[in-house]
C-alpha cells in the first residue's frame, strides 16, 4: 500500500475511454492540514523522511526556527497527460505559528549526476540557481544572457551598445575605490546602464539646484542608499563606465529640467545598453543581492536501492505581472516584486531593450525578443501551463518592429488593429498599477507614447489615438462604487480620457493570451459597428511634452443621445453596502450605469441621485459568443464663454447578452434600442 501522506512519489490512476487507455488522468496529490511535529518526528515511510529533511535543510538556510512550524500541506502534480511536463510541480506549503507562509520547491535537474529513482512519476526539472545574486556564478550567467542577446538570434535586440548619452549620467570611475561623480555629457557616445528602483517613503540621495555643483565635482559612496551602491558595483563589474539613476541625474526641484529630461524617457531606457531592476527591493534600502541557497538531500532508495539525488529550496513564484483577475495586481508581485506595481517603471520595463532583474530568488532577464530565468521555469505559471507573464514586452517589440517582407505595404497598416488593441491592453495593465501622484498619470506613460508614436504615425490625444479613436474611447471601469475614488483634484486630463480616474480600466478587446509561436498580428478583428463618429477632437499640453500633461481636451462626438435620470440604489455583497447607478428613462426602460469614479463625494465632481444625464450612444462590439453594446453617460455642464452646454464623462453603460446575431456581422437587439429609437442625431462636446 502506498504511504497515505506522500501516496510514494506516484499520481493516479491511467485514464481509461471505453476500456482503452488514453493517457494519464488527473492525478494530482494533495494533503493539507499536516500536523508538523507529528509529520516530522514519527515518519516511518523513506519519501517522507526525504521530505522532512529536506524541509528542515531549506527552514535552517533561511533563518526559520523548526518550533515556529505549525503544519504543512503537499502539493504534487503530476502529467495530464503523456508528455505534458507543465504540470509536474510538487511543493510544500509550510504554515508557521504567526500566520506567515513558506513555500518550498522540491526538484531534481537534468543529467546523470542527478538520478532519481524509475518508480518516481515525472519529476520536476529545474537548474539550480547562483547561491547568491551577487556571485561569480550570477555574474558568469548575466554575461551569458547578454551575450545570446546581442547575438543575431534576439531580431528585436536592436539598440546600439553606445549610443549618445543623457543629459546627465554617474561617472562610476574604473575601481571598487573609484571616485564618482555626476557629469554633463554633451552628446558624448558611450555605453551605459540604467537603474529601475522604487523610491519608497524615505527620502533617497537626489540632485536638486542646490546640490548639482557639489554632484558634479564627486558623490560620496557613504551618501548613497544600498540599492544605488549596488547598482554601481555591478557596473563596474561589467565593465561599463556611466549609470544614469533618475534622482541624481534630473534635478528634482527644477521643473523646467524635470520636463525635459522625462520627456527623454524613451531614448534614455531604450538607447541603454542593460536596465537593472531592484526588483524585490521595495526602497533604496532593500539593495540589489540576496542569497539563493538550496538544500541537497541524496542517498539510497531502500525499496529498489537505487540512487536519488534531491534539492529543496524557497519556491520561485512567477507571477510577475497579476493575479489572474483582470486588471488587479496580485499578492505575489505586492509581496516579492514591489517595483512591478509601480506605474513610473511599467515603461522603463517595456522601453528597455533589455532588463536585469534582480529578484526575490534569483536573476530574471527580460529582453525585446526573449524571457530568461536562472532555473528555467519562467514560461510557466508556477504549477500550470500558462503563458509567461513577462510577455508583454515581446509581444511590444512584435508589434512595433517587425517589417513586411519585401518591401510594398507599410507594417502599420497591416497590423493597425493589432497595434491598436496592443496599446489598449498596456492601458489596462498600467491603470492597474500605484501612482503617487495623480498628475503623473500621464506623462508615466509619456515615453511608450512617444515610442509608439514615431511608428504608428497617429496624433496622441490625452492617452488615445486619432487612428482607433472610437475604439479608445471605450474604456470602462468595473467593480463596487466602493472600490473606486474621487476623480482626481486638479484634474489631470478631459473626462473622456481614461487618466482622467484614479483607477483601472478595462477594454474588451484586450490581448489576454499569447501563443509562443508568436502573436497573431493578422487576427481577423470580430463583427463591430460604431453607431457614433467622432467630429474633431483637440488637445493642448500641459508643458513643453506633447506626450505629458494636459491642460485642456475637447472632444465633439456626433450620434444618438437620449437623457434620462441618474438613480442611486444600494446592494450588499459578502455583508458590504455599495452604491448601484442606473439611467431612467422617459419611456421607463431603466439600464445599469458603470460610474467612472466615486460620484457621492462632496465638491465639484459629485453627481447626485436625480441628475439630469445624456447618454451617447457608441458601438456594438461582438466578443466570442457575446455582443456588447457600450454609451457614455455625460452630464452637462457650464463653461464660462462658452456659446453652448458642454459635457463631462461620468460612467458608461455596457450591455452584454448572447449574441443573437452572433453568427454573422449584424447585431443581436439593443435592449437600449427603444430608448435611441426617437432620438434625432446630434453633435455633444466632452471635455
Amino acid at each position: 500500500m502506498p504511504c497515505p501522506i506522500c501516496n510514494d512519489f506516484k499520481g493516479g490512476r491511467e485514464k481509461r475511454e471505453r476500456g482503452k487507455s488514453v493517457g494519464l488522468g488527473t492525478r494530482n496529490h494533495k494533503k493539507t492540514g499536516l500536523h508538523w511535529d507529528q509529520f516530522a518526528n514519527s515518519a516511518t515511510c523513506f519519501i517522507c523522511d526525504v521530505l522532512a529533511r529536506g524541509i528542515r535543510g531549506c527552514l535552517q538556510q533561511h533563518n526559520i526556527d523548526e518550533s515556529d512550524v505549525s503544519s504543512l500541506d503537499l502539493f504534487f502534480y503530476y502529467e495530464e497527460c503523456v508528455g505534458d511536463v507543465a504540470d509536474t510541480n510538487k511543493e510544500l506549503r509550510i504554515h508557521l505559528r504567526d500566520g506567515r507562509r513558506f513555500d518550498i520547491e522540491l526538484f531534481a535537474t537534468e543529467g546523470d549526476d542527478c538520478p532519481i529513482p524509475s518508480d518516481w512519476e515525472t519529476f520536476p526539472t529545474y537548474h539550480r540557481t547562483s547561491p547568491g545574486t551577487d556571485s561569480d556564478a550570477a555574474l558568469a550567467t548575466i554575461e551569458d544572457w547578454l551575450k545570446g542577446c546581442l547575438g543575431p538570434s534576439d531580431e528585436f535586440c536592436t539598440a546600439p551598445i553606445e549610443a549618445e548619452l543623457p543629459a546627465r549620467v554617474v561617472d562610476v570611475g574604473a575601481g571598487d575605490a573609484a571616485m564618482m561623480r555626476l557629469v554633463e555629457t554633451h552628446g558624448t557616445v558611450a555605453r551605459y546602464i540604467c537603474l529601475s528602483h522604487c523610491w519608497g517613503k524615505e527620502q533617497i540621495i537626489t540632485t536638486t539646484r542646490s546640490t548639482l555643483k557639489e554632484r558634479l565635482v564627486e558623490i560620496k559612496t557613504g551618501e548613497l542608499p544600498k540599492t544605488f551602491r549596488d547598482a554601481i558595483a555591478l557596473t563596474r563589474r561589467l565593465g561599463v563606465r556611466y549609470i544614469w539613476i533618475d534622482s541624481l541625474c534630473i534635478v528634482q526641484d527644477d521643473l523646467r529640467d524635470w520636463e525635459v529630461e522625462s520627456a527623454k524617457m524613451c531614448d534614455i531606457y531604450s538607447r541603454a545598453y542593460l536596465t537593472i531592476a531592484a526588483t524585490h527591493a521595495k526602497d533604496g534600502r532593500g539593495g540589489l543581492f540576496r542569497e539563493t541557497p538550496d538544500f541537497e538531500v541524496s542517498g539510497v532508495a531502500p525499496a529498489n536501492i537505487a540512487e536519488y539525488r534531491v534539492f529543496f529550496r524557497e519556491r520561485i513564484d512567477h507571477h510577475l505581472d497579476d493575479s489572474g483577475a483582470v486588471g488587479k495586481v496580485g499578492y505575489p508581485t505586492i509581496a516579492h516584486y514591489p517595483i512591478l506595481t509601480r506605474a513610473w517603471v511599467y515603461q522603463e520595463r517595456m522601453l528597455s531593450t533589455r532588463v536585469l532583474h534582480f529578484g526575490r530568488y534569483e536573476i530574471f532577464f527580460e529582453c525585446r525578443s526573449d524571457v530568461r530565468c536562472e532555473c528555467g521555469g519562467i514560461g510557466w505559471h508556477g504549477c500550470s501551463a500558462a503563458a509567461p507573464a513577462p510577455v508583454t514586452k515581446v509581444v511590444h517589440a512584435d508589434a512595433l518592429d517587425s517589417e513586411m517582407p519585401g518591401g510594398g505595404a507599410e507594417w502599420v497598416d497591416v497590423a493597425r488593429y493589432y497595434i491598436a488593441r496592443l496599446w489598449r491592453t498596456m492601458v489596462s495593465s498600467y491603470t492597474s498599477l500605484s501612482i503617487t501622484k495623480s498628475g503623473d498619470r500621464l506623462p508615466a506613460m509619456g515615453g511608450l507614447a512617444r515610442h509608439m508614436a514615431a511608428r504608428r504615425k497617429s496624433a496622441y490625444l490625452a492617452g488615445l489615438w486619432e487612428d482607433a479613436l472610437m475604439d479608445d474611447l471605450l474604456w470602462y471601469c468595473d467593480g463596487s462604487s466602493s472600490s473606486k475614488k474621487p476623480r482626481p483634484v486638479p484634474r489631470t486630463a478631459p473626462t473622456w480620457s481614461w487618466a482622467s480616474i484614479d483607477r483601472y480600466v478595462l477594454y474588451t478587446d484586450e490581448i489576454l493570451l499569447w501563443d509562443s509561436e508568436g502573436p497573431s498580428w493578422d487576427y481577423e478583428r470580430e463583427p463591430y459597428q460604431h453607431y457614433a463618429r467622432v467630429e474633431k477632437c483637440t488637445v493642448i499640453p500641459g508643458g513643453v511634452d506633447e506626450f505629458g500633461t494636459v491642460s485642456q481636451g475637447r472632444l465633439q462626438v456626433c450620434g444618438l443621445a437620449a437623457t434620462g435620470i441618474l438613480q442611486r440604489g444600494i446592494e450588499t455583497r459578502m455583508g458590504r453596502d455599495s452604491a448601484t447607478y442606473h439611467v431612467l428613462f422617459p419611456n421607463g426602460v431603466r439600464l445599469p450605469v458603470k460610474a467612472d469614479y466615486l460620484l457621492d463625494e462632496a465638491g465639484g465632481d459629485q453627481v447626485l441621485p436625480g441628475t439630469e444625464v445624456k447618454c451617447l450612444r457608441m458601438s456594438w462590439l461582438q466578443s466570442g459568443s457575446w455582443d456588447i453594446f457600450m454609451s457614455l453617460v455625460l452630464r452637462p455642464v457650464s463653461i464660462p464663454g462658452a456659446s453652448s452646454i458642454m459635457y463631462e464623462r461620468i460612467g458608461c453603460i455596457r450591455i452584454d447578452t448572447k449574441a443573437g446575431g452572433g453568427s454573422g456581422p449584424s447585431p443581436a437587439v439593443d435592449p437600449a434600442e427603444t430608448v435611441y429609437c426617437s432620438v434625432v442625431e446630434q453633435a455633444v462636446v466632452i471635455i
